[in-house]
Protein backbone atom coordinates (compact mmCIF):
# COMPACT_ATOMS: atom_id res chain seq x y z
CA UNK A 1 0.00 0.00 0.00
CA UNK A 2 2.91 2.36 0.77
CA UNK A 3 4.20 1.91 -2.74
CA UNK A 4 0.83 2.92 -4.19
CA UNK A 5 0.62 6.05 -2.01
CA UNK A 6 4.19 6.96 -2.93
CA UNK A 7 3.39 6.54 -6.64
CA UNK A 8 0.29 8.75 -6.30
CA UNK A 9 2.25 11.53 -4.60
CA UNK A 10 4.73 11.80 -7.44
CA UNK A 11 4.31 15.01 -9.37
CA UNK A 12 5.87 13.95 -12.62
CA UNK A 13 4.12 14.90 -15.91
CA UNK A 14 4.65 14.85 -19.62
CA UNK A 15 7.25 16.96 -21.31
CA UNK A 16 6.22 19.42 -24.00
CA UNK A 17 7.91 17.31 -26.67
CA UNK A 18 5.95 14.21 -25.61
CA UNK A 19 2.69 16.15 -25.63
CA UNK A 20 3.31 17.62 -29.12
CA UNK A 21 4.31 14.21 -30.51
CA UNK A 22 1.21 12.47 -29.13
CA UNK A 23 -1.12 15.23 -30.38
CA UNK A 24 0.48 15.08 -33.84
CA UNK A 25 0.02 11.31 -34.06
CA UNK A 26 -3.57 11.60 -32.79
CA UNK A 27 -4.32 14.32 -35.40
CA UNK A 28 -2.91 12.25 -38.28
CA UNK A 29 -4.79 9.10 -37.26
CA UNK A 30 -8.13 10.86 -36.65
CA UNK A 31 -7.80 12.86 -39.90
CA UNK A 32 -7.20 9.66 -41.87
CA UNK A 33 -10.16 7.92 -40.25
CA UNK A 34 -12.42 10.93 -40.95
CA UNK A 35 -11.35 11.06 -44.62
CA UNK A 36 -12.02 7.35 -45.12
CA UNK A 37 -15.45 7.53 -43.48
CA UNK A 38 -16.44 10.66 -45.44
CA UNK A 39 -15.34 9.10 -48.74
CA UNK A 40 -17.33 5.95 -47.91
CA UNK A 41 -20.52 7.88 -47.16
CA UNK A 42 -20.16 10.02 -50.31
CA UNK A 43 -19.57 6.94 -52.48
CA UNK A 44 -22.54 5.12 -50.95
CA UNK A 45 -24.77 8.16 -51.54
CA UNK A 46 -23.67 8.52 -55.17
CA UNK A 47 -24.14 4.82 -55.94
CA UNK A 48 -27.58 4.80 -54.30
CA UNK A 49 -28.84 7.73 -56.40
CA UNK A 50 -27.34 6.34 -59.63
CA UNK A 51 -28.98 2.96 -58.97
CA UNK A 52 -32.32 4.71 -58.42
CA UNK A 53 -31.89 6.54 -61.73
CA UNK A 54 -31.06 3.29 -63.56
CA UNK A 55 -34.09 1.62 -61.97
CA UNK A 56 -36.32 4.41 -63.22
CA UNK A 57 -34.79 4.19 -66.70
CA UNK A 58 -35.51 0.43 -66.64
CA UNK A 59 -39.10 1.17 -65.59
CA UNK A 60 -39.54 3.59 -68.50
CA UNK A 61 -38.10 1.12 -71.00
CA UNK A 62 -40.11 -1.83 -69.68
CA UNK A 63 -43.33 0.26 -69.71
CA UNK A 64 -42.65 1.23 -73.31
CA UNK A 65 -41.87 -2.33 -74.39
CA UNK A 66 -44.90 -3.71 -72.53
CA UNK A 67 -47.18 -1.18 -74.22
CA UNK A 68 -45.74 -2.03 -77.64
CA UNK A 69 -46.02 -5.78 -77.24
CA UNK A 70 -49.37 -5.76 -75.45
CA UNK A 71 -51.10 -3.68 -78.10
CA UNK A 72 -49.29 -5.15 -81.11
CA UNK A 73 -49.75 -2.04 -83.24
CA UNK A 74 -50.27 -2.19 -86.99
CA UNK A 75 -49.10 1.41 -87.33
CA UNK A 76 -47.26 4.01 -85.28
CA UNK A 77 -47.08 7.78 -85.74
CA UNK A 78 -45.20 10.62 -84.11
CA UNK A 79 -47.32 12.99 -82.00
CA UNK A 80 -46.42 15.89 -79.73
CA UNK A 81 -44.31 14.63 -76.80
CA UNK A 82 -44.31 10.97 -77.95
CA UNK A 83 -45.76 8.34 -80.24
CA UNK A 84 -49.24 7.00 -80.89
CA UNK A 85 -49.81 3.30 -81.47
CA UNK A 86 -52.77 2.06 -83.52
CA UNK A 87 -53.99 -1.48 -84.05
CA UNK A 88 -56.77 -2.18 -86.51
CA UNK A 89 -58.38 -5.57 -86.87
CA UNK A 90 -61.56 -7.08 -88.24
CA UNK A 91 -63.99 -8.96 -86.06
CA UNK A 92 -65.87 -12.10 -87.13
CA UNK A 93 -68.56 -10.04 -88.83
CA UNK A 94 -66.03 -8.03 -90.85
CA UNK A 95 -66.27 -4.81 -88.83
CA UNK A 96 -63.06 -2.85 -88.34
CA UNK A 97 -62.01 -2.36 -84.73
CA UNK A 98 -59.38 0.24 -83.87
CA UNK A 99 -57.35 0.30 -80.64
CA UNK A 100 -55.20 3.35 -79.83
CA UNK A 101 -52.51 3.81 -77.23
CA UNK A 102 -49.87 6.43 -76.55
CA UNK A 103 -46.39 6.52 -75.10
CA UNK A 104 -45.57 10.09 -74.12
CA UNK A 105 -43.14 12.11 -72.06
CA UNK A 106 -45.17 15.14 -71.06
CA UNK A 107 -45.40 17.63 -68.25
CA UNK A 108 -47.77 17.27 -65.32
CA UNK A 109 -47.63 19.63 -62.34
CA UNK A 110 -44.35 21.15 -63.47
CA UNK A 111 -42.62 17.77 -63.83
CA UNK A 112 -42.06 15.69 -66.95
CA UNK A 113 -43.34 12.13 -66.60
CA UNK A 114 -44.03 9.02 -68.65
CA UNK A 115 -47.62 8.38 -69.76
CA UNK A 116 -48.70 5.14 -71.44
CA UNK A 117 -51.88 3.37 -72.47
CA UNK A 118 -55.21 4.41 -73.91
CA UNK A 119 -55.99 6.72 -71.01
CA UNK A 120 -52.42 8.01 -70.71
CA UNK A 121 -51.94 6.79 -67.16
CA UNK A 122 -48.74 8.18 -65.59
CA UNK A 123 -45.92 5.91 -64.43
CA UNK A 124 -44.43 6.62 -61.02
CA UNK A 125 -41.13 8.32 -61.82
CA UNK A 126 -39.27 10.33 -59.16
CA UNK A 127 -36.49 11.59 -61.43
CA UNK A 128 -36.73 14.69 -63.57
CA UNK A 129 -37.09 13.68 -67.24
CA UNK A 130 -36.72 17.17 -68.75
CA UNK A 131 -35.07 16.98 -72.15
CA UNK A 132 -36.02 13.32 -72.71
CA UNK A 133 -37.59 12.37 -76.04
CA UNK A 134 -39.33 9.48 -77.78
CA UNK A 135 -38.97 9.71 -81.55
CA UNK A 136 -40.09 7.59 -84.47
CA UNK A 137 -37.95 6.98 -87.54
CA UNK A 138 -39.89 5.50 -90.46
CA UNK A 139 -38.01 4.29 -93.51
CA UNK A 140 -40.25 6.45 -95.71
CA UNK A 141 -41.49 9.99 -95.28
CA UNK A 142 -44.98 8.92 -94.21
CA UNK A 143 -46.37 10.36 -90.96
CA UNK A 144 -47.67 6.91 -90.01
CA UNK A 145 -45.73 3.71 -90.57
CA UNK A 146 -46.05 -0.01 -89.96
CA UNK A 147 -42.32 -0.63 -89.41
CA UNK A 148 -39.46 1.52 -88.34
CA UNK A 149 -37.22 2.47 -85.48
CA UNK A 150 -38.19 3.97 -82.12
CA UNK A 151 -35.50 5.93 -80.28
CA UNK A 152 -35.84 6.79 -76.63
CA UNK A 153 -33.37 9.39 -75.37
CA UNK A 154 -33.60 9.68 -71.58
CA UNK A 155 -32.09 12.49 -69.53
CA UNK A 156 -32.74 11.64 -65.88
CA UNK A 157 -31.76 13.87 -62.97
CA UNK A 158 -32.32 13.45 -59.25
CA UNK A 159 -31.11 15.23 -56.11
CA UNK A 160 -29.45 13.31 -53.32
CA UNK A 161 -30.03 14.04 -49.63
CA UNK A 162 -27.33 16.76 -49.72
CA UNK A 163 -28.95 18.56 -52.66
CA UNK A 164 -26.35 17.48 -55.22
CA UNK A 165 -27.88 16.80 -58.64
CA UNK A 166 -26.95 13.46 -60.21
CA UNK A 167 -27.61 12.99 -63.93
CA UNK A 168 -27.65 10.02 -66.24
CA UNK A 169 -28.23 10.00 -70.01
CA UNK A 170 -29.35 6.83 -71.78
CA UNK A 171 -30.30 6.22 -75.39
CA UNK A 172 -32.06 3.13 -76.65
CA UNK A 173 -33.26 2.17 -80.13
CA UNK A 174 -35.43 -0.72 -81.14
CA UNK A 175 -37.36 -1.72 -84.20
CA UNK A 176 -40.99 -2.67 -84.53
Amino acid sequence: MKRFVKWMKQEEGFTLAELIASLTILGIVSGTIYAVITFGFNSYNKVTVENALRDEADLIMSSTMTELYTLGPTSIKQVTDGIELTRTEKDLEGHTITHNSQIMLKELSGKVGLFTGETGKPATIDADLSGSTITLDCSGKASECSSGLIEIDLHLAQNDNRGTVHRINLTSRFGF
